[in-house]
C-alpha cells in the first residue's frame, strides 16, 4: 500500500516572518513564542543564590530535571540586607538568566521589593532599574526567551480602606509604568503585571475593565496578567469558586499565568494555612491555564519547597505531587518547551514516500492554506493540534486540492495530521 509522501518547504525567508518580533509576545489570551508558537507556560518559582546571601548556590540544572518549561526568579532592587549581596551582581544575574536559558527554559524576572507595598511612587520609580544599562544589556541578550515580572503583588485592592480609588490607583500607575518602559527603545519584552491585594486578587483584572486598559496603555499590547493562588479567604479555598474565578478572568480573553500556586499559605506565621490547590491544577489543565508552582527550595515555610535541599532527587511530598501528579504533574503532564529554545525556529523539511506527494502552501498562512495531493483522496481526515494536543481544526480532504480557513486559531505553530494513513504529520504556521 502505498504511503503518503509528505514535503513541508519552509524557506528562512518565511521563518524569518514568523521570528520577526523576535521576543515572546500575545495574541488575546494566548502567549506565542518568538517563532510564533503558542506557549503553555508550566513551571516553578526559585530564588536563585539562596535569596541573595549564596553566590554559589544556582539550581537551575536540578530545576530543568523537573520537566519545567518556565522559571520565575526572585530579585532584589534595594534589598535591605547588606548580607544579601548577590543582588548588586550584575555578572550572577547574568548566570542566573543565562543558565536558565541554557537549559531551555523561560526565564521570568521579577522584582520582590514591592511585595504587598501602597509605595505608588517607589513602585514606579522602579522602571529606572529595568531600564538601567547592567540590566537591559543582559535582557537583551535572551530578549526571545525573557519575560518581565515588573514587580511581585505590590498595591491595593479590597485590602483598601476605599476600593474604587485604591483600583483607579493600581490601574494609573501601572499605566505610567508601561508608559515609561516601553519609552526605551527596544524595551519590547513581555511585561507581566502582578493582581494586587500581596497578588491574590484575580477580581481586578476584570473590574472597571483593568487589564484590557493596560493592553491599550501598551503600544505592543505585550501585556501578561498573573495572579497568586493564596486563595484560602479570596475564594474561600473552595474549588468551584476557584473555578469561577479562573472562568472569570478567562473570559477577558487577556494572557493570565497563576504566577503562584501553593499548598501553604501564610498569615502571622508561616504555613498558618492548608490550600485546596489540587483541584485548582486540575482545573487549570482542563482550560490550558499558564501556571508556576512555589517555590523550589530555601523557603520560610519548608514544606511548601518542591524540594528539601535544592536537588531533585530530594523532593518533598509537595515537591513529588507538583512533578509526577498524574492529572497535572510537570513530567506526566508535559507542557512543550519554547520552539525557539528548542531550534532556533528551525522546522526543518519532512521527507516521506517519493511515489506519492502532499504540500501545504502558503506556509506560513495568515487566513487559508490549501492542501495538495499528487494522488486522488477519496475521504481522509485531517486535523489541526495545538502543542497541548487540543485539535482547534478538522475535516476531510477529498480530491487532490482542499482549502483550509485557519481565521480561526491565533498566531502559532501547529501540526497537520492526516487521519489513518499512520497519523503523518507536518508543522503549519499561522501569523
Amino acid at each position: 500500500m502505498n504511503r503518503i509522501y509528505i514535503t513541508l518547504l519552509m524557506l528562512l525567508g518565511t521563518i524569518a516572518l514568523q521570528a520577526q518580533s523576535q521576543y515572546i509576545h500575545t495574541n488575546g489570551m494566548y502567549i506565542l513564542g518568538p517563532c510564533g508558537d503558542t506557549l503553555l507556560l508550566r513551571g516553578l518559582n526559585y530564588a536563585p543564590y539562596n535569596w541573595g546571601y549564596d553566590i554559589n548556590s544556582l539550581q537551575l540544572d536540578q530545576i530543568v530535571q523537573s520537566g519545567a518549561n518556565i522559571v520565575r526568579m526572585d530579585w532584589y532592587w534595594n534589598n535591605p540586607d547588606p548580607n544579601a549581596i548577590v543582588y548588586q551582581n550584575y555578572t550572577a544575574l547574568n548566570n542566573a538568566i543565562s543558565q536558565c536559558v541554557q537549559n531551555k527554559m523561560i526565564a521570568v524576572l521579577e522584582i520582590h521589593d514591592y511585595t504587598c507595598s501602597t509605595d505608588t511612587v517607589g513602585l514606579f520609580n522602579l522602571h529606572t532599574w529595568w531600564t538601567q544599562s547592567n540590566v537591559f544589556t543582559i535582557l537583551q541578550q535572551y530578549k526571545e526567551s525573557v519575560i518581565v515580572n515588573y514587580a511581585n503583588e505590590a498595591l491595593y485592592y479590597q485590602f483598601a480602606a476605599n476600593p474604587v480609588t485604591a483600583l483607579a490607583t493600581y490601574k494609573n500607575t501601572y499605566q505610567n509604568i508601561i508608559t515609561a518602559l516601553r519609552s526605551v527603545s527596544g524595551f519590547n519584552f513581555p511585561i507581566m503585571i502582578d493582581a494586587p491585594d500581596c497578588g491574590t486578587n484575580s477580581d481586578a483584572f476584570i473590574t472597571s475593565n483593568v487589564a484590557n486598559d493596560l493592553i491599550q496603555a501598551d503600544p505592543l499590547h505585550n501585556i501578561i496578567f498573573s495572579a497568586h493562588a493564596y486563595w484560602y479567604a479570596f475564594a474561600n479555598n473552595d474549588s468551584a469558586q476557584m473555578a469561577g474565578k479562573i472562568n472569570a478572568v478567562l473570559a477577558q480573553n487577556i494572557p493570565f499565568v497563576l504566577g503562584e500556586v501553593s499548598n501553604l499559605q501564610d498569615d502571622v506565621n508561616p504555613c498558618a494555612y492548608v490550600l485546596n490547590y489540587k483541584p485548582l491544577l486540575n482545573y487549570c489543565q482542563l482550560k490550558k491555564v499558564n501556571w508556576l508552582a512555589w517555590s523550589w527550595d530555601n523557603d520560610v515555610c519548608p514544606t511548601r519547597q518542591i524540594s528539601s535541599n535544592g536537588n531533585f532527587n530530594s523532593l518533598t511530598t509537595y515537591g513529588n505531587d507538583i512533578i509526577h501528579n498524574p492529572g497535572y504533574g510537570l513530567l506526566t503532564v508535559s507542557a512543550p518547551k519554547s520552539q525557539f529554545l528548542l531550534n532556533g525556529c528551525n522546522a526543518g523539511i519532512e521527507n516521506r514516500d517519493p511515489d506519492n506527494g502532499l504540500s501545504l502552501y502558503p506556509n506560513p498562512a495568515s487566513t487559508n492554506v490549501t492542501i495538495e495531493t499528487k494522488v486522488y483522496l477519496k475521504a481522509e481526515t485531517y486535523r489541526i493540534i495545538d502543542p497541548s494536543g487540543r485539535i482547534l481544526l478538522s475535516g476531510i480532504l477529498s480530491g487532490k486540492k482542499t482549502t483550509i480557513d485557519l481565521s480561526g486559531i491565533p498566531e502559532g505553530i501547529y501540526l497537520f495530521q492526516l487521519g489513518d494513513l499512520n497519523k503523518q504529520t507536518l508543522k503549519v504556521i499561522k501569523h
